[in-house]
């Protein structure tokens, strides 16, 4: 498997999606108590640490065979990540604000980035 294949499957692995909502709730915790700095380390180191650890330590290959695997290679691009790093902006300044609409936009941003695919053929 290439490196570019390895970082296109790692972003669906277990680890990978629970540390990223993880420390998105964290992180999400944090700028509703104003603690900008924190927040931001939360919101990007834990997810880079498990990024580079899955791509070294695990095997991707069962996730680029899987129906998951299959989808997220059909339905992801450049523009639909950028999409979903803007939901979690919108998530995390309504957050700063302590906006919960704005929280929830954000996160209806989120999962219809992961799911459009679910309405579309390609």
């Amino acid at each position: 498997m290439t490196l570019q294949e390895k970082n296109l499957y790692q972003q669906i692995h277990p680890a990978r999606l629970i540390t990223d909502w993880a420390a998105g709730i964290a992180a999400c915790y944090l700028f509703w108590q104003n603690d900008i700095w924190l927040g931001v380390a939360i919101s990007f180191v834990p997810s880079l640490i498990v990024s580079l650890l899955v791509i070294r330590f695990a095997d991707l290959e069962k996730i680029r065979q899987s129906t998951f695997g299959d989808y997220f290679k059909r339905t992801y691009s450049k523009r639909v990540d950028l999409i979903r790093f803007a939901g979690f902006v919108v998530t995390a300044g309504a957050s700063w604000w302590q906006n919960i609409p704005g929280v929830a936009a954000g996160i209806v941003i989120i999962i219809a980035t992961w799911t459009y695919g679910l309405m579309i053929k390609k």
